[in-house]
């Protein structure tokens, strides 16, 4: 797909989204963030989806809109950070779409960075995303595994600007679409993503798989940085082991590759009773304290067994929809 750049056409809205639920206490700070950019262009667009919050949001907003025209604010009633996402696709007005967390908050140069991508790189990209750092609250607890920051949102594709290949992924914290793109591929999966206290995701990873599939272009700019806090209540071990199962839970949907929940229903009980055999045999193993030959820590099992947990809810779901 062809696009104009931002400078071949200076009327541009450039639209950023931030997509919230009851987290007043922080939404102040990604939405400053957005407010003080460097970015000299014609116009913003900052948009907030509500999805759905019972507390200050709403009053925070009104208030920043009395200081800055810029910003819009939306309530999107249907739960889940996929639909809030879509709401945002949709009401937007700028030809580029970013998304950032509500917790999360931006470097100054963030946008122009982002935008420099899009503006400089050939072929033109129709999605540009960068680096997420992690701030702990306190000390980084020293048994977190490396592996699973990314349950957290760190996203480090390494120091070097390029175009990401299909052994790659996304985060929509920091991210930047064609907004026409988007939409051509149907925006995100709704069956997919945070709903309230369900913690599926993989929507970040189906969108950029089709994205790639597609032949669109996904750009990864190192500079465009976005910092992610981490609270004391996700550096726990039960925090940890909850984030793994419902990551275990949205692996078979991603990998169904279908659009909504009721296709991914119409599977065979087969893949239910394989992925049964499959986690006892793991288990198995675990137990015997080994894998393929190699020792494994008992920990290590644990959350790879939580995982297997996960991906059974899911695959015993499909089965039951499938009958």
């Amino acid at each position: 797909m062809r696009h104009p750049s931002l400078r071949q056409d200076l009327s541009m809205v450039l639209s950023v989204a931030i997509c919230t639920y009851n987290r007043a206490p922080l939404l102040g700070r990604a939405l400053d963030s957005v407010r003080n950019q460097t970015w000299a262009g014609d116009a913003l667009e900052i948009l907030v989806v509500d999805n759905g919050s019972t507390d200050r949001t709403r009053d925070l907003v009104a208030a920043a809109q009395l200081e800055d025209i810029r910003i819009r604010y939306v309530v999107e009633s249907k739960a889940g950070i996929a639909h809030a996402r879509n709401r945002a696709l949709h009401e937007a007005r700028g030809e580029y779409l970013a998304f950032i967390d509500d917790d999360a908050w931006a470097e100054g140069d963030w946008l122009q960075n982002l935008i420099r991508a899009i503006e400089s790189i050939r072929p033109t990209p129709e999605c540009v995303v960068g680096p997420v750092s992690l701030v702990w609250e306190g000390e980084r607890p020293d048994w977190f595994p490396t592996r699973f920051e990314s349950l957290l949102c760190r996203y480090d594709m390494g120091s070097k600007p390029r175009f990401l290949d299909a052994g790659g992924y996304l985060l929509t914290t920091n991210s930047l679409f064609h907004r026409e793109t988007l939409l051509a591929l149907g925006g995100l999966r709704a069956d997919l993503g945070h709903k309230r206290n369900q913690l599926i995701g993989g929507e970040d990873n189906e969108i950029f798989q089709r994205l790639i599939a597609n032949g669109y272009r996904v750009y990864y700019q190192p500079t465009a940085c976005v910092s992610h806090p981490v609270p004391k209540a996700r550096q726990t071990r039960r925090y940890l082991l909850r984030r793994l199962f419902w990551d275990g839970a949205s692996q078979p949907l991603v990998e169904g590759g279908s659009t909504t929940h009721q296709q991914h229903s119409q599977r065979p009980w087969s893949e239910f009773s394989s992925d049964a055999k499959r986690s006892v045999r793991f288990a198995l193993e675990v137990l015997r304290g080994t894998i393929q030959g190699d020792r494994m820590s008992a920990e290590d099992g644990l959350y790879r067994l939580v995982q297997r947990a996960g991906r059974m809810r899911t695959h015993f779901i499909m089965a039951l929809g499938a009958r």
